[in-house]
């Protein structure tokens, strides 16, 4: 299993209260255990409705467990930080925790990412068996 973060996840955070889950697209660069990148996600309050923000991402991966702090941009009019803690799943295709806004409010989290397709053992078997090419 990697435990490379790097590359395209998709998400969803759940609120406390009764604000429907929100659905997020990120993007992280994992250099060594150290995580950046970006986070996009509805504008919830946006008029017309359907706008986008961005937020940045930092932290750190150390084994199974994830933590990064997400940090928008304060002319989308959103000042907190957030702060996700959560563990990647055995196939590294997975990370489940909590997000927190320290004092405010707090949810849980869920990113996932494509797994990539594996050589069935029927292709390897005749792939040998045929010999080189």
């Amino acid at each position: 299993m990697s435990r490379d973060l790097s590359g395209k996840w998709s998400g969803i955070f759940n609120y406390p209260h009764t604000h429907p889950p929100t659905a997020f697209e990120a993007d992280i660069a994992d250099l060594g255990g150290s995580i950046v990148g970006t986070i996009h996600e509805p504008d919830l309050y946006s008029v017309p409705p359907g706008a986008l923000i961005a937020a940045a991402i930092d932290g750190h991966r150390d084994g199974a467990q994830v933590r990064f702090s997400k940090f928008y941009d304060d002319s989308e009019g959103y000042a907190d930080m957030v702060v996700y803690a959560g563990a990647l799943s055995d196939d590294g295709c997975e990370i489940s925790g909590r997000w927190d806004i320290p004092g405010a409010w707090s949810g849980s989290f869920l990113m996932i990412r494509p797994t990539a397709e594996p050589v069935a053992a029927e292709e390897v078997a005749e792939a040998e068996r045929d010999g080189p090419a």
